[in-house]
This record gives C-alpha cells, structure tokens and sequence, in this order.
C-alpha cells in the first residue's frame, strides 16, 4: 500500500491540496460558532437577571407635560367578570416615539393627517382619487382645470392662489372641513349652484369617505376642523360586529347607456341618462365584483361595438348596424384598477372611441331601491259585452326602470305601463284599434309597438318608432279572433322583448247585439 502512496500523490495533488487546506478552515469555523453561542448566553442572563430570550427596551424620558394638565386619572378596577379585555400597554419605544395624549390644558384642532383614518380608508380613497386627478393635483401652486388640492382640508373655498374661481364658489363662503367636503363631493351643484365643476358627484359614502382620508392624509398640519361628532364618528367607537352578522351583502348593479356619434370632429361614446348624459367618452365606475348593465345605442347608423378590456368573456358586445339600433351586455367587474373601453372596429378606437372604466374596491353595502314590476294574472280588463263594432282607443306609455328580479336582485327593465308583461288588452272583431304610444320623457332608448293581430307594415312597428319624450299612433282593424302577443319591435328587437317589452291582446268573435 505504501510503494502505492507516492504513485497515488503524483495523479491526485490537486485533491490532497484541498483537503489540506478545508479541513483547517472548517475545524476553526466550527470553535468560533461554539465559542460565539457561549457568549450571547452569558450575556443574555447578565443584564438584570432578565432569562434569555426576553428583548430589553431602552427607557426613553417620558414627553413633558405642561403644568396646566390635570394629573392622569387612576386607573379604574374591573371586576372579574367584566366583559371587556385589559387595554394592552404600549411598548416603551413607542411611548417615547408618540406625543402625549393630554398636552395642555386646552384642546387644539387635530392636524388632517391624525383624523384621515377615522374617516375612511386611505388606500381605497387613493384609487378614487383617479376620477379627480384629470383635473386636479396635489402638488401645492399647481392647477389645472380645477385648483390645486394640496392642504385642502381646513382651507377657505376659492382660497388657492392664481385660480380663476367661478363667482358662484368665490361667495359661497365655506371652508374645506370633512362635512362641507362630504356634502360637496355628493353633489357639487347642489351644494354650490353655479359652480364651474362639472364633475356629477360620489354617489356611494364609501367612496366620499375614502377620498377625503386620501386627501386629509396628504395635507401637511394645519388649523383643520375636526369631524363633527354626528357626522364622523371615530373609528374606535365604532362597536364591535356581531359574530351572527354576515360577512358581506347585497350591492345593487350598475346601468349605463352610451349612444355613438360625433362629437369635437371625432367618432365618439355618448353618456345618455343619468350624471353621464350628455358626456363624451364619460368615465365610468364599479365596484370589485359589482354587476354591470351596459346598453350600446347606434346614434349615426356606422358599424359599432363596445369592448371592456381585461374584463369577463362577456364584457364585449355584438355588432350593431343602423340607426336606432341596440345591443346589451352585461358582466361583473373584475379586480380594483384603471381600463378603458372602446370600439374594436379597426380604426375606431384610434377615431376617438374610447373611454375610462375604473374598478374600485368593494362598495359597501347600500339601500337597495326596487319597483316590484310583476303584472298580477288577475289584473284584467273585464269581458266585453255584446255590442256593434266600434272605436277603441289604447294608450301604451313605455317606461324603463329598475325593478325586483329576485330577492335581493334587481335588473333594468323596460316595460309598457312600467309593468311586466304588458297590459292585456281586449277587442272584438270588427273593431277599429286606435294605439297611442308615448315613451316617457326619462327614456333613453327608442321604443315602438308591433302587434301581431295587425298586418301592416310591422304590425305598426314601422309607425311608432318612438323617441323618448315623444309620442306616435295607429290604428288597425281586428279582422280575425284570437288571442295575439304584442311587443317592441325596434332593433335589437330581441333585447327590447327581454328586457320586458311585451304583452296579449285578444280579439273576440264579433256577437250580433241582441
């Protein structure tokens, strides 16, 4: 084996250099750990005889007092049977980091930043500050199409410097506090009527009070008013849920109704109804998981459709041709965030037809407003008598309104009467029919009537092409008995009948009188 060893060392000197040099490092790595852990130990037992384990605090000087302050009250004794928990005792690193909470004898205004998260939540108000910021910035001395909002809450309205402030806010005379802000955010109109803001308003609470926490929390301190008590009431006593209280509930969906047309030289969408009318491209909103009805009008008889990006399969609409024409989608928003809709017709989306879709987080739970539009089976005309023909004037009103689809569910419904289905309506033959349509003035789709007791061009269809607010007539003789649907007939004729948009009319055997 020795006669081996030089033979061995000639062909592998590389690997016994390597052995040579690791196994010493790792001996003396290994004395220097042990050596290392036998210190902290003897250390960690030294300091005050505390064990091992248990972080020691540095005690900073507690924040002086001014000699008015009364003395800090004793602590009151709870029972043992009290159903509220001990207050947890702040550590002495934030104790020495956090003012004290009695200062002076007097109270001082809270600075906007201290009461921004009694308000709402910051985050949440950072996202809906999106639909302000087209207008509005936060960097002090920098206006846009509005004034600056740095440091706005506690400031006089129209106070910001080099602004052109409508006459209207200039002698409103308010100051920015949490109320005013809420109340303007609402509706600013109405709050100061004249005012140059077009911007319609939050409808939801939570979004108000999110974005002003956002906008408290950006303002530097300053003589804010505090939130009134009724109005704002801290988050710390707001009670506890119950265990038996459920986790989330219904929000309702949301409508919006967009025509095409032109509008600034470019192809465009056009809010219709609602704080979007009239509004080109206007921005919309949902919340995380909301519901979502939107209904595409042809406002200029080119070829269109609606695409909301990154949303459901279904969030894309079928192609509509001609004026008047109609298509509905419908979808659940998809995760909090900024998209955009548009025509995906080449070249469209580059003409100018595309707008904002913001996502925010989830609403919270509102009142939910519903008109029950179920028409009773027994809601009937009574029976016709015997009689000669005659003359029977029928007036039909078209109606769109949001009403109960289930329990806790509502959907857009358009209707005749506002009632689903339709009035039953009763003829004998040789009667002549004389229809009324009127479609309400709050509409914001084109509505007509086609009965299929009528053999006329549409079944009257062609005759009643109704504009909101307007209203058309025909008549038809009832030649032949039967019992008969009448609908809307205006493209997409399918969406206007599901949607609500149909009824009978029955035509009994004509009966010699006497």
């Amino acid at each position: 084996m020795w006669q081996k060893f030089p033979a061995f060392i000639r062909e592998w000197p590389i690997l016994i250099v390597a052995i040579l040099l690791i196994v010493p490092v790792l001996y003396f790595s290994s004395y220097d750990a042990s050596s290392s852990k036998s210190t902290a130990s003897a250390l960690s037992l030294s300091r005050n005889g505390e064990p091992a384990g248990r972080p020691t605090v540095a005690h900073a000087p507690a924040p002086s007092v001014e000699q008015s302050s009364p003395p800090a009250p004793t602590p009151a004794k709870i029972a043992p049977n009290s159903a509220q928990a001990p207050a947890k005792a702040p550590s002495h690193d934030r104790m020495a980091a956090a003012p004290s909470a009695q200062t002076s004898g007097q109270g001082t205004p809270a600075p906007a930043a201290a009461i921004a998260p009694a308000i709402g939540d910051i985050a949440t108000g950072k996202l809906v500050f999106r639909k302000c910021q087209a207008c509005h910035s936060l960097e002090p001395g920098k206006n846009g199409l509005g004034p600056s909002l740095a440091g706005v809450i506690g400031k006089k309205a129209s106070g910001v410097p080099n602004y052109n402030y409508s006459p209207a806010m200039k002698g409103s005379n308010l100051t920015w506090d949490v109320a005013t802000l809420d109340a303007y955010l609402s509706d600013p109109q109405k709050l100061v009527p004249g005012n140059k803001m077009p911007f319609p308003g939050l409808k939801t609470e939570n979004e108000r009070n999110a974005v002003i926490a956002f906008l408290a929390s950006t303002s530097v301190p300053g003589p804010a008013a505090p939130p009134p008590a009724a109005a704002r009431a801290p988050a710390a006593a707001t009670p506890p849920a119950s265990a038996n209280q459920p986790a989330s509930s219904y929000v309702p969906g949301l409508r919006y109704t967009l025509r095409t047309g032109i509008a600034e030289g470019r192809m465009v969408f056009i809010g219709v109804g609602g704080a979007i009318d009239g509004q080109v491209n206007p921005l919309l909103s949902a919340a995380e998981g909301q519901g979502v009805q939107v209904t595409l009008i042809n406002g200029e008889g080119a070829e269109h459709d609606i695409v909301f990006a990154d949303q459901e399969a279904t969030a894309r609409s079928a192609h509509i041709t001609g004026k008047g024409a109609s298509t509905n989608i419908a979808f659940r928003a998809g995760k909090a965030g900024d998209y955009i809709y548009f025509c995906s017709l080449p070249g469209h989306q580059l003409a100018g037809m595309q707008g904002q879709f913001l996502v925010t987080p989830q609403a919270p739970p509102q009142t939910l407003v519903e008109a029950d539009i179920s028409k009773l089976s027994t809601d009937l005309p009574p029976p016709i008598a015997k009689r000669t023909p005659q003359t029977i004037r029928v007036d039909l009103t078209t109606v769109e309104l949001e009403g109960r689809l289930a329990e806790g569910t509502t959907f857009g419904y358009w209707t005749f009467d506002g009632k689903v289905p339709g009035p039953f309506l009763r003829v004998r033959v040789g009667d002549t029919v004389d229809v009324r349509l009127k479609n309400s003035s709050d509409s914001a789709m084109v509505h007509s009537v086609d009965f299929h007791a009528a053999t006329g061009p549409g079944g009257g269809a062609a005759a009643t092409q109704t504009n909101p607010g307007e209203e058309t007539s025909v008549k038809f003789k009832a030649l032949i008995p039967g019992l008969y649907v009448y609908h809307c007939a205006t493209p997409m004729v399918a969406h206007h009948i599901a949607n609500g948009m149909y009824g009978l009319i029955g035509a009994r055997r004509r009966v010699a009188a006497g």
